[in-house]
């Protein structure tokens, strides 16, 4: 269709919503936003991402918080551009909030993406099993015509350390690619992390041993933010995963181009 879409959290006062704008126009002039989340959320959602599938279906999913640090992702649907949404249902059981130790900021926020190829959709998002266990990262699949999404797997090959802040994208062949930030290396002190990737070409069944990105352990030292803006993008083959080294007080923008075998 050649829309634009943007979504954020919207703030007003002590209460918060996801909002939804769109561009018919490249940009130049856009739509009043329009609220995603449902109103008895107000105040307890955020971390919204949105796509488009190759249809021009368009698919908004964001985290509700609960009670005792238990989160849940929501998923609305559009059929018309972005016109109108779906309300907004659940399409992750509750699980536990990222709560280990650092000094930076982590959330369990989703990251989206939409086949282009089958018009799949597919979400990674971080969980912590237990108050003692370690992060990791969960993938799920809805399949096209599918009702609901498929039971959350866990697609790092280690439970060592901590698997968080993971971003997803898919190439144009329709190979989904991972990344994430990783402390398997330093488990006993989440200052010093990695960042690991791995990629399917089977629509998610299943996944290529996770790879190590990061040649050498990165430092977060005291950094208060380290992956709020990570991500990734895939064309032609290559894959190009976003992070932060060091952190954003005191560290550097850095990407890789990895290749598909």
């Amino acid at each position: 269709m050649g829309n634009v879409y943007v979504c954020w959290s919207h703030f007003v006062g002590n209460s918060d919503s996801i909002v939804l704008s769109r561009s018919l126009d490249h940009g130049v002039t856009w739509s009043p936003p329009h609220q995603i989340s449902t109103s008895a959320q107000n105040g307890a959602v955020q971390g919204c991402q949105v796509a488009a599938g190759p249809g021009g279906e368009v698919y908004v999913v964001y985290e509700g918080f609960f009670v005792g640090n238990k989160r849940q992702h929501f998923m609305a649907k559009s059929v018309d551009g972005g016109g109108t949404f779906t309300i907004a249902q659940a399409i992750t059981p509750l699980f536990n909030e990222v709560t280990f130790k650092s000094t930076y900021r982590k959330n369990s926020f989703a990251s989206l993406t939409v086949s282009p190829t089958n018009g799949n959709v597919y979400v990674v998002y971080a969980a912590q099993p237990s108050r003692t266990a370690g992060a990791e990262v969960e993938f799920m699949v809805l399949t096209s015509g599918a009702l609901s999404f498929s039971t959350p797997v866990v697609i790092n090959d280690v439970s060592t350390g901590q698997q968080f802040m993971p971003a997803i994208t898919t190439d144009a062949s329709g190979v989904i690619h991972v990344s994430w930030f990783d402390t398997r290396n330093s488990p006993g002190n989440t200052a010093f992390y990695d960042i690991f990737a791995t990629y399917s070409r089977d629509s998610g069944g299943t996944f290529a041993p996770n790879a190590r990105v990061t040649s050498t352990l990165v430092n977060a030292g005291t950094a208060s933010f380290i992956g709020d803006y990570a991500g990734i993008a895939a064309a032609a083959g290559f894959a190009h995963p976003v992070w932060t080294s060091g952190g954003f007080n005191n560290g550097s923008l850095e990407t890789a181009v990895l290749q598909v075998p």
